[in-house]
């Protein structure tokens, strides 16, 4: 079950843009322990698990009349500042499973793939340590 938000222009009465998020988890996998090493190495061994918690990003888009004010990334910011700061729900980490035309996006925010395994795909699926937002 999802939580969307909505960002409205009062003056042109539109929608700038919507975004939902949802609680997931990131889990091992054992097809892609490179990756899996890959998030541990950033946790202390006496706090590694085989699940972590995640908040994911079912969908953020932008009104086509909006695009290109930085108006995505803020909101990336802000959800990143919320689950770091307000502390709103214990999570370690963001997900997404990007467009192929939102990687770029994605990853000029900050965001790396999880594994290679989906590199042909439609989606690829993407992280976001929020441990790295809070020491910023």
């Amino acid at each position: 079950m999802a939580v969307t938000y909505l960002l409205e222009d009062p003056v042109k009465n539109a929608t700038v843009a919507y975004y939902s998020l949802l609680a997931d988890k990131i889990s091992f996998n054992p097809d892609e322990k490179g990756a899996w090493n890959k998030i541990n190495r950033q946790i202390p061994n006496n706090k590694r698990r085989r699940s972590y918690p995640a908040v994911k990003i079912g969908r953020l888009a932008v009104n086509e009349q909006y695009a290109g004010q930085g108006i995505g990334t803020a909101i990336l910011d802000n959800i990143k500042y919320t689950f770091t700061e307000v502390k709103r729900l214990g999570c370690r980490f963001l997900t997404v499973d990007a467009l192929r035309s939102a990687v770029p996006f994605y990853q000029k925010c900050g965001f790396i793939f999880f594994s290679s395994l989906d590199k042909d795909d439609d989606t690829r699926l993407m992280f976001f340590d929020l441990k790295s937002f809070s020491n910023m």
